[in-house]
């Protein structure tokens, strides 16, 4: 049985992953990799036009968002996978619920949780509309993180990020692109 994918090289040393329905069509355009600001490949092509040429990533080119929303990977696997279950059609704060916690200078490497000192514990929250809600203190690091993905699956849904409890980390700084 033939995969459902297929590669399509974008740079010399580099080839991005796409649904294989969607070849013919990511074919007659010419892709290349640049840097976004923060520093993440992305895929981009220019498209000409009534008003001239103008250019686009490729996970914009495949999902075509609504006017206000923005294209992202799901996972990041150094931002080349542009297979349609790996992208995400969201605004910019939707975006931010997705995210791994920006670990600099933090007590704890998952997101809702710090140290608290005056009791020796874990402490578990998380922020929904503008408002802080305390989700607990908790003997282990680990179970903080469970709770606050509990409570972010239950506030923000399938599409809440979530704490890797028990997987190997990574910094979120090398995580791949934005499209």
């Amino acid at each position: 049985m033939a995969k459902d994918w297929v590669y399509v090289p974008v740079h010399p040393d580099l080839q991005v992953k796409i649904d294989r329905e969607d070849y013919e069509r990511v074919s007659q355009h010419s892709w290349r990799v640049t840097k976004a600001t923060t520093g993440r490949l992305r895929v981009v092509t220019s498209i000409r036009g009534p008003k001239g040429s103008r250019q686009i990533t490729l996970g914009k080119f495949l999902m075509n968002p609504p006017k206000g929303k923005l294209v992202y990977p799901r996972r990041f696997n150094d931002g080349l996978d542009y297979r349609k279950e790996n992208l995400i059609v969201c605004t910019l704060q939707e975006r931010q619920r997705l995210l791994p916690k920006n670990r600099k200078k933090a007590t704890s490497e998952f997101r809702g949780v710090s140290f608290s000192k005056s009791d020796g514990k874990w402490k578990a929250g998380i922020e929904v509309e503008g408002q802080s809600i305390n989700l607990g203190h908790f003997d282990s690091e680990e179970a903080a993180a469970v709770a606050y993905n509990e409570a972010a699956r239950k506030h923000f849904g399938d599409m809440a990020y979530q704490n890797q409890v028990g997987r190997r980390r990574h910094k979120r700084d090398e995580e791949g692109s934005e499209s």
